[in-house]
């Protein structure tokens, strides 16, 4: 009798050994918890993304408004053997570091009250959603962008021809506005071309970086100066040649500078030539940017502004634009205050400045 419960006890030991290796096998961080919240174990996970504690309040930190009680939740979970999932919890993880998890809690068999508490990393999963969500309200949004683009086309034809006639009849200083009115609807029509599929292959007309800048300053100038604005810039003339359309990607950036400095700043524009690629920077002295929200302004539908003033697409379409010509744009928050957007193309072989990388 004595030997068999010798047997028993060396298998109950083996078995609680395995059960230790394979917690600590675990991607994800897991906690053993009694009935009161102590924290009687954590696997080699748990320990490097957790903040350190010897209570679940400790260990598990939510933030907001909502404070999760642990101790509660695992009354709750052992009254049921799916136990108790939390998903998409904001928790504040080991080195200040913010985390988005699923907690899921589930009560240990025939242990007098103990429960496995896995806190699975949700981000990947919620990124993707976001993902799938915005790509589901893209689609809707361009379908009714070539409804609206059918629609306008008419209307903006008919425009363009008054404005050419009344252009044809008047001569002096009196014809530059009818000519910047006639360019601006020319481009217009360009775009509803575009949202029609009607727009020329990639590799179509071509224009210097500096000039599509200044236009896109040009058009929103009217606007720097209600604003109190200023805007520098420091262009490079006869450099590399682009697609017009980044023409709508400068006048975006600008305008979302000019909206980050309501009550007035400046805004510096930099051309910075280089042998494979141009970079064009866009310096303000605004309120700046969340870092950590650095490249969730670029997807589809992200605003900061009140419901009605944006539609979060402007910062999107300039990074759709440019993936297709193989540029890429880019925020910073500025150490002296405000935000840096760089925006890269690429240099075209017959473009390249003949001293560049010197």
């Amino acid at each position: 009798m004595f030997a068999k419960i010798t047997q028993q006890d060396k298998m109950h030991k083996s078995l609680k050994e395995l059960a230790g290796l394979a917690l600590e096998a675990l991607p994800h961080a897991a906690l053993i918890a009694d009935r009161t919240g102590a924290v009687l174990l954590r696997n080699a996970a748990g320990r490097d993304r957790l903040p350190p504690g010897d209570m679940l309040q400790e260990a598990l930190p939510v933030e907001g408004d909502s404070p999760i009680r642990w101790a509660e939740e695992l009354r709750a979970a052992s009254e049921t053997p799916a136990g108790v999932t939390h998903r998409n919890l904001a928790l504040g993880g080991a080195g200040g570091r913010r985390l988005t998890v699923d907690v899921l809690i589930r009560p240990l068999p025939s242990s007098d009250g103990l429960a496995l508490i896995l806190v699975e990393d949700a981000a990947p999963r919620v990124s993707m959603e976001r993902r799938v969500s915005a790509s589901e309200r893209l689609s809707a949004a361009g379908k009714l962008a070539g409804r609206v683009a059918h629609e306008l086309n008419n209307p903006l034809d008919g425009a363009l021809r008054y404005v050419g006639l009344a252009a044809r009849s008047v001569e002096g200083p009196a014809r530059d506005p009818l000519d910047k009115a006639r360019q601006a609807l020319e481009r217009m029509a360009r775009v509803l071309r575009e949202l029609l599929g009607e727009a020329t292959a990639p590799g179509g007309q071509r224009h210097p970086v500096a000039r599509l800048v200044e236009e896109a300053v040009s058009v929103m100038g009217p606007r720097a100066h209600a604003l109190g604005v200023s805007i520098i810039c420091d262009l490079h003339e006869g450099g590399p040649t682009v697609p017009g359309d980044v023409f709508q990607v400068f006048c975006n950036v600008v305008k979302n500078a000019l909206d980050a400095m309501p009550a007035g700043g400046t805004l510096t524009i930099r051309q910075r030539p280089g042998e494979r690629e141009c970079r064009v920077e866009f310096a303000d002295t605004g309120g700046g940017l969340d870092p950590a929200m650095a490249d969730e302004i670029f997807q589809p539908f992200y605003t900061t502004k009140p419901p009605g003033e944006g539609a979060g697409l402007g910062l999107a379409i300039c990074r759709e634009i440019l993936a297709r010509m193989g540029g890429t744009i880019a925020a910073a928050v500025r150490p002296e205050g405000g935000a840096l957007v760089t925006v890269a193309l690429p240099v075209e072989p017959g473009d390249r400045p003949a001293n560049a990388g010197e």
